[in-house]
């Protein structure tokens, strides 16, 4: 099989999404797609699924003209798209949902489901995903992390012969991950074609053979993955040289106040009761890694007051929060990673999202808005735009404003970089270090073990503390904060 998209351009209103874009693949090919946000990946994917028409160019698959005008054409030309945005149902089963596109099937003559046959079909693609444990759960009740894989499954289950996967990955730890690898690996050496989308630059190395890289919606080229190292992809990606990672000076942390101490925070885990302790001094930087499930971000929440008050050391002080609004108050702030239900309000617009946790005033100190958005690095037409317009990286950008505009002596983030493109990470970054160096700590919890580490690097007075099983089993420093090591106390090996 033999897919050719040529000349493809896509336009909304005046926004141009694709100009003209390239791309060629082979059966038996993984072929990376990565650009920065607004690049036109996912234009492109849309279109190739039928979640979007093009407005010119045209699509061969095998040398005849393709077009789907709705992801069901799509399918049924073999072309099957995992988002990255979940599509569940979730107050239906596991099984039921890997089933939904075979609803006819699955109901039968009776029009009831047919619970026997969609877990029998189900079955298979869970044990191969390492999930089987979650087939007759509800999508409530499993984690966010098996939530993606049975998104995953779902695009499994329909034996696609072109398969896209855009940005599966951005939720997974890294068991998981090398699960979903090894799937394509053999997907791919069953000849079927495969996108595969991601801003995690290391995972298209390791996955892809090829990557196509997209720029404000032109082909930038394709290049084999063993003939180019990351500093050039992301070049290509960004239009400018990228110097490698900003490395800051340290400061000496005994000269440094104590602005945190959260005492013993209760938490329960894998139905064992245990308790962390956190210090944490001005202006310092700590990385929280860990394994999915380690009690990591229920500790981050409780200190955001979240689900129930909490006592701690503020400034020298025992301060209770109640809730939100008291952390709030006393110059605590809280960044999600998932900004679609915890991040943004997807109905206001840029600037009252940008707002929404600060003194600015929408009409008197508009520019004010303005500078607070230009700041954040935020990419914009206009601050009246609905946020939906914007691209997740973007979207992301205006929730870190937000929080900037409080001016925080604490931030809590909870994998903020989640999902969107290494320039707009590095950029969230950049801004995570200006707070820092204005007098802000940061707490922050990665799934990418990578980013801890290139993270620590750039931040004036850094450390990573290893979660597992309810505690802290690690502290982490300077030279110490390697994936080695990272990785070998996140499995409990200490």
């Amino acid at each position: 099989m033999k897919l050719e998209c040529k000349n493809i351009s896509k336009r909304y209103g005046s926004v141009v999404a694709l100009n003209n874009a390239d791309l060629t693949i082979e059966s038996g090919e993984i072929r990376g797609l990565v650009g920065g946000n607004g690049s036109g990946k996912s234009t492109l994917s849309k279109i190739l699924s039928g979640a979007a028409v093009l407005d010119e160019g045209e699509i061969l698959i095998d040398n005849f003209p393709y077009k789907a005008n709705s992801p069901r054409e799509g399918k049924e030309k073999g072309i099957v798209m995992t988002a990255q945005e979940l599509s569940l149902l979730r107050n239906l089963s596991v099984s039921y949902n890997i089933n939904l596109c075979f609803l006819d099937e699955i109901l039968g003559k009776s029009r009831f489901i047919n619970k026997d046959y969609a877990e029998q079909r189900a079955i298979e693609l869970l044990e191969m995903l390492n999930i089987k444990h979650i087939l007759e759960m509800n999508i409530n009740d499993i984690s966010t992390n098996e939530q993606y894989l049975v998104e995953f499954a779902k695009a499994l289950i329909q034996k696609p012969k072109i398969l896209i996967v855009d940005e599966i990955t951005s939720a997974l730890y890294k068991n998981d991950v090398e699960i979903v690898k090894n799937v394509l690996f053999k997907l791919r050496d069953e000849g079927i074609i495969i996108i595969y989308i991601s801003h995690r630059l290391n995972e298209i190395f390791e996955i892809c053979d090829n990557v196509t890289v997209l720029r404000n919606g032109n082909t930038v080229g394709t290049f084999d993955v063993s003939n180019i190292d990351e500093n050039e992809l992301i070049s290509y990606m960004s239009g400018r040289e990228i110097k490698d990672v900003l490395v800051s000076e340290h400061l000496d942390e005994g000269s440094t106040p104590v602005i945190l101490d959260t005492k013993d925070v209760p938490l329960n885990v894998h139905n064992k009761d245990t308790s962390v302790r956190l210090r944490v001094r001005e202006k310092e930087f700590v990385g929280i890694a860990g394994l999915e499930g380690q009690g990591q971000k229920d500790f981050l929440r409780s200190l955001f007051a979240i689900d129930k008050p909490i006592t701690l050391e503020y400034k020298g002080e025992v301060v209770t929060l109640n809730g939100p609004r008291d952390a709030v108050k006393n110059k605590f702030a809280f960044i999600s990673g998932d900004r679609e239900v915890e991040g943004t309000f997807k109905e206001r617009s840029i600037a009252e999202n940008a707002v929404a946790v600060s003194d600015l005033v929408l009409n008197s100190k508009i520019q004010e808005v303005d500078d607070l958005l230009k700041n954040s690095g935020v990419k914009y037409s206009n601050a009246k735009d609905l946020i939906i317009s914007l691209s997740g990286g973007n979207q992301q950008k205006v929730v870190i404003s937000r929080w900037t505009a409080t001016k925080p002596n604490i931030i809590l983030a909870d994998d903020p970089t989640k999902g969107i493109d290494i320039q707009a990470r590095r950029d969230v970054h950049e801004t995570m270090r200006n707070m820092l160096e204005s007098g802000s700590s940061v707490i922050m919890i990665s799934s990418d073990d990578e980013e801890l580490v290139e993270t620590s690097k750039m931040m004036p007075m850094s450390r990573v503390v290893v979660f597992y099983e309810g505690t802290i089993v690690a502290t982490l420093y300077g030279e110490d904060i390697s994936l080695e090591n990272i990785s070998a106390t996140s499995s409990g090996k200490y």
